[in-house]
């Protein structure tokens, strides 16, 4: 089994270092297919088509409600089709944002507005890239739900057993055990059977692996508050059902942490190419003739670096913030036991952070874009802010709002709850459990992924003029051939150079000239067209 949080993320590394060694080319030659965006949307490609075939599968299982009743999902009655119907949306998202991409890599290949086509590249990615992500969190979701999360994963998050290949381990060919059924199998352990689970499991920490560390002695601690047999089996379900419910959540969020990373790195690509594009406005007023102008352009280049480190101060903490909870999630492939109170205290306070740092980078974009409007317009930036917005909110922001309605909803009186459970859909969202709440969440990224693909095709288009500024491109073949007013002068002085060598040359007609040089001569005027 693979843990596509942790592919994912040594695949994002690798492909940053494999940019800044090659970019698009190397050694003069044209990466046609080893490009970095090729082998990103190879990766996403991958890993959508392994999560969706581990997706259906479990879905055809049926759901172990005997071990909690929160395994139940579909007591809503419109969860169902929303939720089966999301990774065709994430199908559909990879496909429009490749052909978008590819688009763009051609007027790279072409070396048209290279860099700035590499940043609309990788803010293109963005809703793939955290759609690939979302669609791998709803697995280990529907793999609590069917009974058949299990621990594999830390040890072999890659699929493959490396000390096993190695021959430093002894193989197996027994199947990989569920926490559920470990649980039902081992309720009362012999002593060295419950030393090798214990082995197992002591790095997810908890009361279920020191259970099974204890034996019967363990469990019977914790059915002391049973009076009787199926009381003590409900309350060692329960237990199980906690210790699978906190791994699966951590498979989980470690997926949409690193989406939240790549969401980081595109925001940085967007501030960058926007406070480009003010900056070559401005120098593009100054060489206007208006004095005023000038100077006006002068002041505000000299108070953009102000601007911009006031503006990065919020992307670059959203940066930080998403870097540091990604590597803090990983910790457990290190031997971190995951349910530590030092990391559990360390990913409450990135959540808080993330929180905190989305909303200032939120503001920030609304800021820049309504301060600097004017000088942006003729890259069209409606749609694409409002893409970027909706995009920077997936992270922390719309979930935070759905866990604060909720929580919000709770402390309403009785009456108050009972008449918001019959709004229709917005009530069914407050009162959703949290395993529901968790799928529910990324089948609606999905969904709003697919949206902003839809808009990237209008704000991201390959063939806008913007591109072409300050490149080598515009000079050569999007200027005139023959400016009209310097031929014009030029025939002038040569005429004048003629009859200064010929002055006892009599003009052929009397007639005099007309004051208009298109009139006489019509077919230099037609040389560059209207």
């Amino acid at each position: 089994m693979l843990d596509l949080g942790l592919v994912m993320y040594g695949g994002l590394l690798v492909l940053a270092l494999w940019r800044v060694i090659c970019f698009y080319r190397c050694c003069g030659l044209w990466l046609s297919f080893l490009n970095y965006t090729s082998l990103l949307y190879l990766i996403l490609a991958a890993s959508l088509i392994y999560s969706i075939e581990e997706f259906y599968k479990h879905y055809s299982e049926p759901l172990a409600i005997q071990d909690s009743p929160d395994a139940d999902l579909w007591t809503i009655g419109w969860l169902r089709p929303f939720v089966l119907g999301a990774p065709g949306a994430v199908v559909l998202s990879l496909i429009l944002c490749w052909f978008q991409t590819e688009s763009h890599v051609f007027e790279i290949h072409k070396d048209i507005g290279t860099l700035k086509h590499d940043r609309a590249v990788q803010i293109i990615a963005l809703p793939s890239v955290f759609a690939v992500m979302a669609m791998a969190s709803m697995v280990p979701i529907y793999e609590l739900v069917t009974g058949n999360i299990t621990t594999e994963m830390l040890d072999i998050p890659f699929g493959i057993d490396i000390l096993q290949r190695l021959g430093l381990t002894e193989s197996t060919t027994a199947a990989p055990t569920s926490l559920l059924q470990q649980h039902h199998q081992h309720l009362w352990p012999q002593p060295g059977e419950a030393a090798l689970n214990a082995t197992t499991l002591a790095r997810l920490g908890g009361a279920y692996a020191a259970g099974l560390a204890g034996g019967a002695g363990a469990w019977g601690a914790v059915n002391a508050t049973a009076t009787g047999d199926g009381d003590s089996e409900v309350v060692g379900n329960q237990t199980a059902w906690q210790e699978s419910l906190s791994y699966a959540m951590w498979r989980y969020e470690t997926c949409f942490y690193v989406g939240d990373l790549f969401e980081a790195w595109a925001l940085y690509q967007f501030g960058l190419l926007a406070l480009e594009l003010i900056r070559e406005s401005f120098e593009n007023q100054l060489e206007s003739e208006n004095e005023g102008r000038r100077y006006a352009a002068q002041e505000m280049l000299a108070s953009l670096n102000a601007v911009s480190s006031l503006a990065w101060l919020g992307t670059m903490s959203f940066v930080v913030v998403c870097v540091g909870q990604t590597a803090t999630s990983l910790l457990p492939y290190l031997g971190q036991n995951k349910e530590s109170d030092t990391q559990g205290i360390m990913l409450t306070g990135f959540q808080v952070a993330g929180f905190i740092s989305s909303g200032v980078a939120l503001y920030n974009v609304f800021v820049v874009e309504r301060a600097f409007h004017s000088h942006l317009e003729r890259s069209s930036p409606l749609l694409k802010f409002m893409s970027v917005k909706i995009l920077v909110s997936l992270s922390f922001f719309q979930r935070g709002v759905l866990v604060a309605l909720q929580q919000g909803n709770k402390i309403l009186p009785d009456v108050v709850q009972k008449i918001v459970a019959w709004i229709p859909l917005f009530g069914d969202i407050l009162n959703m459990t949290e395993v529901q709440l968790h799928l529910f969440y990324p089948a609606l990224i999905l969904y709003e992924c697919l949206l902003t693909s839809f808009m990237h095709f209008w704000a991201w288009s390959a063939g806008e003029d913007w591109y072409l500024h300050g490149s080598d491109f515009e000079d050569d073949e999007r200027r005139p051939l023959l400016d009209k007013r310097a031929a014009l002068a030029a025939l002038s002085a040569l005429e004048a150079q003629q009859a200064q060598r010929s002055p006892s040359r009599t003009p052929p007609s009397s007639a005099p000239r007309s004051e208009d040089p298109e009139q006489e001569r019509p077919a230099l005027a037609a040389v560059d067209g209207p």
